[in-house]
């Protein structure tokens, strides 16, 4: 059964690849890296990665549970049975393929927890000494490159962190992010590059 546990690996390989696209991005926002927004690159291969890896799979399973040895006529001749092992393989592979298969429904809840800003109960609020008069502007940028949640997050985290950014929210489906900020403390072009520098392309 050596050759089923290969088309398994195999399977897992591609789904992994097909999953990239998601995971680099989660992958900067967890180490705090940035040009991974060529992660995108994955994002044309997904599909046909997708798809070799159930077909290899499925073919794992036929030589697991369904093939039977062929025997010439008159002779007599017992399929082999089937190791405890590859099955637990060929199952622990299949869990493995629908999760990276299904990155792109979960990492975004991933992210959103990994970015959400810590609130100790213990911690006191910053007094705040003197106020000065924001100049507040909202700005709206097409960016390229985002293919789910975890970059929405990838995008969002060093703007937030950038001084004189209020808020930042991007959105994958509509390809922008929009940035609300202090005119007095940054410019439009310090958050472009903020943005470029994560790997994403400004349209």
């Amino acid at each position: 059964m050596e050759k089923s546990n290969v088309f398994v690996g195999g399977a897992m390989f591609a789904a992994f690849v097909s999953s990239l696209c998601c995971v680099l991005p989660l992958i900067a926002v967890v180490f705090g890296l940035g040009a991974f927004g060529t992660a995108a690159i994955f994002e044309t291969v997904r599909y046909p990665m997708i798809f070799i890896a159930f077909a290899a799979l499925a073919y794992g399973f036929y030589r697991v549970y369904f093939r039977r040895e062929e025997c010439a006529e008159g002779e007599s001749c017992a399929t082999k049975p089937v190791s405890r092992i590859n099955k637990i393989f060929l199952w622990v592979g299949a869990i493995v393929i629908v999760a990276f298969a299904l990155a792109p429904q979960y990492t975004g809840y991933m992210a959103a927890a990994i970015t959400s800003p810590s609130s100790p109960a213990t911690e006191p609020a910053p007094v705040v000494l003197t106020e000065e008069p924001v100049a507040k502007k909202t700005i709206v940028l097409q960016v390229r490159g985002m293919t789910c949640e975890g970059c929405e997050a990838h995008i969002e985290v060093p703007l937030r962190k950038l001084r004189g950014v209020i808020t930042a929210d991007a959105d994958y489906k509509q390809h922008n992010v929009t940035v609300v900020y202090d005119s007095a403390q940054t410019t439009v072009e310090k958050i472009k590059e903020a943005i470029t520098a994560t790997g994403y392309e400004l349209i």
